[in-house]
């Protein structure tokens, strides 16, 4: 509008009047201008609240009127009598109840009874089974030990008297303490008593080691070896 407004102005005043000339007033056409009306902002409007109205509230009933009963016809209730058959079997059933709880704890403790009593049972057979074997093995041991028959001689071979100690007269007894094994043969030999003269306890060491015996028995019917002393005279 202020450029269409501008155009106009120089369109009809085109030149600056000279100083001191008087102008006359010229009237001003702005009926070409059209004023540009704006659009109008329609503002939606907010939807009606609408009104609830509250519902009426029902007014209760009246009760009904009731006479209050007479003392006479208020009475307290008498309690129905008990069955007795119902009391009876209840009695019944709770005697048998103890009596089956009874029994069941006789026998358990019967039961546990004989478990000791056979724990006993096996207990004392097992000592008596350990105390004779003990015994047994004791009387193997002092059979072992024992000499049931001594040595009885096979063969005997008399020393030989040394001639040098003949022609000198020398003469005396010496005492051997040999050992016979389980085989019957002498297995060692040496000197329990010396006859005073070398010459003769050396001849009756080398005889006695040819001799031959049946060897002596324990209890028990075996072989042993057994040591014994054996006495050897030179005259």
């Amino acid at each position: 509008l202020g450029l269409h407004a501008a155009a106009l102005m120089l369109i009809r005043f085109p030149g600056q009047p000279a100083p001191g000339e008087q102008v006359p007033p010229t009237r001003l056409d702005l009926s070409i201008l059209t004023p540009v009306t704006p659009a109008p902002v329609v503002v939606p409007e907010a939807p009606p609240t609408p009104i609830v109205q509250p519902e009426p509230k029902a007014e209760p009933a009246p009760k009904p009127f009731v006479e209050p009963p007479s003392p006479e016809a208020v009475k307290t209730p008498i309690p129905p009598k008990p069955d007795p058959t119902v009391f009876k079997k209840k009695q019944e059933k709770l005697t048998a109840e103890k009596r089956a709880l009874a029994k069941k704890k006789l026998e358990e403790k019967r039961r546990k009874e004989q478990m000791a009593r056979a724990a006993r049972a096996e207990k004392a057979k097992r000592d008596a089974t350990a105390k004779a074997n003990a015994a047994s093995a004791r009387k193997r041991a002092a059979e072992t030990k024992r000499i049931a028959s001594k040595p009885s001689a096979i063969s005997q071979r008399l020393p030989k008297y040394p001639r040098s100690a003949e022609r000198k007269g020398i003469k005396g007894n010496t005492t051997l303490r040999i050992t016979i094994g389980s085989n019957g043969r002498v297995t060692s030999s040496s000197i329990a008593k010396s006859s005073g003269h070398t010459i003769l306890d050396k001849a009756a060491l080398s005889a006695v080691k040819s001799w031959l015996f049946k060897p002596a028995k324990n209890g028990l019917g075996q072989a042993v070896s057994y040591t014994t002393t054996q006495l050897i005279r030179f005259q």
